[in-house]
């Protein structure tokens, strides 16, 4: 993703207070910030899946065969 064109508002002390950017840049931001958010919990599943695992397979939590599995659904 590219840094958009952006146009900033300044206060009476030239001190920024908003930012303007085209709908388009908007809406790219959105979709890129929604992608990132999903990676993030995404990412998040999986280091609580593989410490799991390991605490399976120290013997600190039990698993859950397959078979037990397919049967709660």
């Amino acid at each position: 993703m590219t840094i958009p064109q952006a146009n900033y508002v300044v206060d009476n002390q030239g001190q920024k207070i908003f930012v303007q950017l085209s709908l388009q840049d908007w809406e790219n931001f959105v979709n890129e910030f929604r992608r990132l958010e999903s990676l993030l919990y995404l990412k998040s599943k999986l280091k609580n899946a593989f410490r799991e695992v390991r605490q399976i397979q120290k013997g600190e939590k039990q698993g859950t065969t397959l078979n037990d599995f397919l049967n709660e659904l």
